[in-house]
C-alpha cells in the first residue's frame, strides 16, 4: 500500500517539474512613418521586459508599409535599434530579427 501511495506521488512530482513552460508574447504597432517609440511602447516593453528579465527573448520587427522598400527597411532598423536601446538599459539580451514575412508595421516580443 505504501508502494502505491509512493508511486502516486511521485507521479505527481514528476509531472509539475515536467510541465513545459509557457511562451509570452507582446505585439505593437506602429504608424508607416514613425522610428521611435511611444511613452506607451516604451512602457509595455518595460512591464514585458521586468517581467521575462531571465528568459530567451526574440524581437520580430515587420517591414514598415513604405512604397519604397529601402526605406522599409531602414525604417524598421530604426525600430529595432529603439527596442534594442531599451533592453541594454536593462541588461537583458535580445536577439533582433528583421521578419520580412511579417505584418507591416508590427513588432512581436516572444519569451522562451
Amino acid at each position: 500500500m505504501k508502494w502505491i501511495g509512493y508511486v502516486i506521488l511521485m507521479s505527481f512530482l514528476w509531472g509539475c517539474a515536467s510541465s513545459p513552460q509557457t511562451s509570452q508574447e507582446l505585439e505593437l504597432f506602429f504608424s508607416p512613418e514613425q522610428i521611435s517609440l511611444t511613452a506607451e511602447q516604451t512602457r509595455k516593453i518595460n512591464v514585458f521586459l521586468d517581467n521575462n528579465p531571465y528568459n530567451q527573448l526574440t524581437v520580430y520587427v515587420g517591414p514598415a508599409n513604405l512604397d519604397d522598400k529601402f526605406k522599409a527597411l531602414l525604417q524598421s532598423q530604426k525600430r529595432i535599434k529603439a527596442v534594442n536601446k531599451l533592453s541594454q538599459m536593462k541588461d537583458i539580451p535580445m536577439r533582433l530579427e528583421f521578419a520580412p514575412q511579417q505584418a507591416a508595421d508590427t513588432l512581436l516580443i516572444q519569451s522562451q
